[in-house]
């Protein structure tokens, strides 16, 4: 049997190689650690065929402005001038059909908009239609471009036609409404609410006991200027109680909000407006 004094001995040794093993010589470089796997590039968007095929209704609108319905929608419908929606299109010229200035429908990409930010043509041709739905829109030169034109693809005085698909839009509907103050313009709100993704899994809350404020842009659709919280919220008032419809497309969470929040993906968010601080007043209509 070894004596204590020799087993002593034997434990520092071992330890004496164990920490020379670890130790690179001087004027060696280590050994680099292995390259880390980047996640595989989302697959570019696919061109959509353009969509064709006989006129179910006609609607006659007013100032010359013609929409042909291809297919009628089954979804939610267009009620407000002021609605958000996202949708494919592709616009030609009367004048020369052959005569493409723009199509989401060959970016495969549908594009999110407001209704008060886009021609007259989309803001009137728009209304009436449903989600899913299919509409040609002849659109005359004053509801459109005008008599400036818009670029080199686009000559002033030119009527246009859009060929438009209705893809979703945001959807407001208020379970309860408030007694405070108002959220108009631009503002910080404050929530307590519970928003679920297309599975109906919940993805963030804001807990009565510590509720969310929302910064501005912090769900900026991409490569718009407009932000989907704030045109959620917008016209509630403190106390009232809100069920919104965020389109996938309208869903621009960055990683650093509320980190569960998968971009890209419809919302359900259920919101109770809780407190409000106005930053920047809405502008009065002019009568």
């Amino acid at each position: 049997m070894r004596s204590p004094l020799a087993m002593l001995a034997i434990v520092g040794l071992a330890s004496t190689v164990v920490v020379a093993s670890l130790v690179q010589p001087a004027g060696q470089p280590g050994t680099p650690p292995p390259p880390v796997a980047l996640p595989p590039a989302p697959p570019a968007p696919t061109p959509i065929p353009v969509p064709d095929g006989p006129v179910v209704a006609t609607h006659e609108l007013a100032d010359g402005l013609l929409a042909e319905d291809i297919k009628v929608g089954e979804g939610d419908e267009v009620k407000s001038e002021h609605a958000f929606i996202v949708a494919h299109y592709h616009g030609t010229l009367k004048s020369d059909p052959t005569k493409i200035f723009d199509s989401s429908f060959n970016r495969g990409v549908p594009y999110p908009t407001s209704l008060q930010r886009v021609v007259a043509g989309w803001t009137k041709g728009f209304q009436g239609m449903k989600v899913g739905g299919i509409r040609r829109l002849t659109i005359p030169s004053a509801l459109g471009y005008g008599a400036a034109g818009n670029g080199p693809d686009i000559p002033g005085g030119a009527d246009l036609v859009f060929v438009v698909e209705l893809v979703d839009m945001l959807q407001v509907t208020d379970d309860k409404v408030g007694s405070g103050e108002e959220a108009t313009g631009q503002f910080l709100p404050v929530t307590v609410h519970t928003i679920k993704d297309d599975k109906g899994t919940v993805v963030a809350s804001g807990e009565a006991s510590a509720p969310y404020i929302w910064l501005p842009g912090e769900m900026n659709p991409p490569g718009t200027q407009f932000d989907s919280i704030q045109e959620a919220i917008k016209g509630m008032k403190v106390g009232g109680k809100r069920t919104v419809h965020i389109p996938g497309a309208m869903n621009g969470a960055p990683p650093q909000a509320q980190s569960k929040i998968p971009p890209g993906v419809p919302l359900t968010m259920e919101v109770e407006l809780v407190a409000l601080r106005v930053l920047t007043p809405a502008p009065q209509q002019r009568r």
